[in-house]
């Protein structure tokens, strides 16, 4: 083992997240992520032990580079505000064409097919995550009678998710940034509307 993690390996997960992000998980080789990485076989196994492990461990590294970008903006302490940042992040990064189109986390969720149950539940507690912002949001704003006590949050944060992973989906169908801020615009004019989610 010695030797094994003398390299930088947010910069390996940062390559083979490229790879696994532009071929998917079932595209990519070992091979790619050698020739992506610059290590050996023997190395990548005795750092994550296997394909799956490092696939999971960029997972992670994923999560951290963007979705806490994500989480960032849901800290902002007005609701509105802070969905309008979060679309705003996700719009920045798919409109980047330094990264793979669409996100890493929807790519593999839609063309996985259940064949990964620990893949599968990473990705989960990825969206559950991020559901989980957005409804601390929606209820800070019922405590501060921005937003009615009506309105059901769990399902309105459960249909925000639902249109953030929309928007991934076009955008790797559709490399027009416009087809994304589109769905950005109705959603958020949802939000606008005399009898929309908050009170006038």
């Amino acid at each position: 083992m010695a030797g094994v993690k003398q390299f930088n390996q947010e910069e390996v997960l940062d390559k083979a997240m490229e790879v696994f992000w532009q071929k998917g998980y079932e595209g990519t080789s070992i091979q790619d992520l050698t020739k992506a990485t610059g290590l050996g076989r023997g190395s990548l196994y005795g750092a994550f032990s296997d394909k799956e492990q490092l696939f999971i461990t960029v997972l992670d590294r994923y999560g951290d580079k963007f979705q806490a970008q994500i989480v960032e903006q849901l800290n902002n302490p007005d609701p509105y505000q802070a969905i309008k940042g979060m679309f705003e992040v996700m719009i920045e990064r798919m409109s980047n064409p330094n990264y793979p189109r669409g996100c890493l986390n929807t790519n593999t969720s839609v063309g996985f097919g259940g064949k990964s149950e620990m893949i599968e539940r990473k990705i989960a507690e990825r969206l559950g995550g991020l559901e989980s912002a957005i409804y601390l949001v929606l209820r800070k704003a019922q405590a501060e009678e921005k937003l009615s006590s009506e309105k059901d949050i769990r399902a309105l944060a459960r249909f925000l998710v639902g249109v953030s992973q929309g928007m991934a989906v076009l955008n790797k169908t559709f490399a027009d940034p416009s087809v994304i801020k589109d769905v950005r615009k109705v959603a958020l004019s949802f939000w606008q509307q005399k009898e929309d989610l908050f009170l006038n």
